[in-house]
Order: C-alpha cells, then sequence, then structure tokens
C-alpha cells in the first residue's frame, strides 16, 4: 500500500508511519518524564531533535542534486517536493538528541526506554507495508485510450516503468506534468505511463492543450480501479517499477524535477548496467 486515506485527506503510508513514530515516542517521553524536573527539558531536546533532523534531511537531499537546485534557489524551500534523505535526517536528529542528553542517566533511560516501544509497535508496520507494496499480484491494469478502446496495460515490460496517476483537476498535477513530459522525452530508455482518474477524454485534452503539453500513453479510468489496485489513494500519485515489473519507489504529492531525477537514477542505473 503506497499511500493511505483519511476522510478527504491522503498521505503516503511511509510518511504516516513516520509521523506516528515520531509523535509515539514524544509521547512516551513526556509521560516517563512527566514527574520530574527535566521534563521541559526532555520534550523541547526532542523538538529540537525533529527540527535537526528536518533540516540535516532536506540539506543532504538539495547538496546530492545541487546541479538541479541552483538553477531555482526558491524550490529549496518548497519542501513540498518530499526531497529528503531519511536516513541522514534520522541520524542527526538522534546524534542531537544524545548529546544533549548526555551524563543524565534518567533521561537516556526515557528516551530509550520511549524508542524501544515505540519501534515495538511501528517498526513491524514497516515491515509489513514493505512487504505488501513489493510484492504485489498486479501484472496488468485495466485502462481505456484516448479513442474509448479498452487496453490492458502490462506492467512487466522488461524496461524500467513509471505509472503516474492524475486528474487536471488537481493543481499538484497540473505543476508537475511539465516536468514529467520532459522525463519522458529525455528518457527513452524509461516506459512513462500516464493514467488519468475518472475524467473524459476531452477534459483531459483540452488540459494538455492549454499548457501545450505532449506526452505519450495517456489512458484513462474512469472508475479509479487501477489506483487503487495499486494501493495509491491520493492526487498525484507516481510510482517507479524496475525492469522486472517490482515497485521500488513511490511518490504520492507534486514531483520537482529534482525529486524525480533522484527516483529515475537507480532506475537509469538498471538499464546502463544491461
Amino acid at each position: 500500500m503506497t499511500s493511505i486515506s483519511i476522510g478527504p485527506f491522503a498521505l503516503m503510508t511511509s510518511t504516516a508511519l513516520v509521523l506516528v513514530s515520531i509523535l509515539s515516542v514524544w509521547f512516551l517521553v513526556s509521560f516517563f518524564t512527566k514527574s520530574t524536573d527535566y521534563h521541559k527539558f526532555a520534550t523541547d531536546t526532542l523538538f529540537w531533535g525533529v527540527a535537526i533532523g528536518f533540516l540535516a534531511s532536506r540539506i543532504t537531499f538539495v547538496i546530492a542534486l545541487w546541479d538541479i537546485y541552483q538553477a531555482d534557489w526558491l524550490s529549496i524551500l518548497d519542501v513540498r517536493d518530499g526531497g529528503f534523505n531519511p536516513f541522514v535526517g534520522w541520524f542527526a536528529g538522534t546524534t542531537f538528541i544524545i548529546f544533549r542528553a548526555r551524563g543524565q542517566r534518567k533521561l537516556m533511560s526515557a528516551y530509550f526506554k520511549s524508542a524501544l516501544i515505540a519501534s515495538g509497535i511501528i517498526f513491524p508496520l514497516f515491515v509489513l507495508n514493505t512487504l505488501i507494496s513489493s510484492q504485489s499480484s498486479v501484472n496488468s491494469l485495466e485502462v481505456v485510450t484516448a479513442e474509448g478502446a479498452p487496453h490492458s496495460l502490462n506492467i512487466q515490460t522488461g524496461k524500467p516503468l513509471v505509472i503516474n496517476f492524475w486528474a487536471s483537476w488537481c493543481p499538484p498535477c497540473r505543476r508537475e506534468m511539465p516536468v514529467l513530459q520532459d522525463a519522458q522525452q529525455k528518457h527513452g530508455s524509461i516506459q512513462f505511463v500516464f493514467i488519468n482518474q475518472k475524467e473524459s477524454p476531452k477534459t483531459a485534452r483540452q488540459f494538455l492543450d492549454s499548457q501545450r503539453i505532449t506526452i505519450k500513453n495517456n489512458y484513462f479510468d474512469f472508475t479509479g480501479t487501477s489506483a487503487t489496485q495499486l494501493g495509491a489513494y491520493g492526487l498525484p500519485t507516481t510510482l517507479f517499477f524496475n525492469a522486472k515489473g517490482e515497485l521500488v519507489e513511490s511518490h504520492m504529492g507534486e514531483l520537482s524535477e529534482a525529486t524525480l531525477q533522484h527516483y529515475l537514477m537507480p532506475l537509469m542505473n538498471d538499464t546502463s548496467k544491461k
């Protein structure tokens, strides 16, 4: 499952689990230290640990893709593109918390117990979500062409595959479409497929024409079944499959040029090895 839907809101499953992990640790630390004189220090340290981890994660990602970000400095501040290095973020935040709590055995004990309990609850969910996402039994999707003809879209194409679920009423979908168009034209070794959700071909075509967007492999799903089959419950959602047809990455929300390049690099490396 790549994303979850809560009422009108949708969130990537991995992001939801990270947020639950942080909130769980925060609640447990607050509980274990509530009657101590270092309660405020303990929760403040957690806050700054999360903030530092967030910044370190973003800065590391920007540096890795600096060639792209330097063309538009303001895009560095637009974290809606989801451009983060989670491993660096967790390391930086944890290191800060340990440094601040050094020499305080009771506080370190509260942090350790909280992290251990939260990990015992959340980690199995991470593993389960990874297994479900990577072992999808979906081999093909039933879609419709712009001419209204039924089409069976094969996921196992023998080459890397990118599937983008979109709709013209969705602002992030509209903003990311030029980036996806350019990537499709540039990376011929990767197959890009666009599946419009619950719109008529006429409506989609009017949007594409008005923005002078030209994309290949644009299909239609009038019921939204294809996205549901792949566990995508929000728009836009972009899924990245390797040449074996295995889902290796997913992204819900607007893609920037940098984040798209981040996801495409492993796929391009696979094709270059052949």
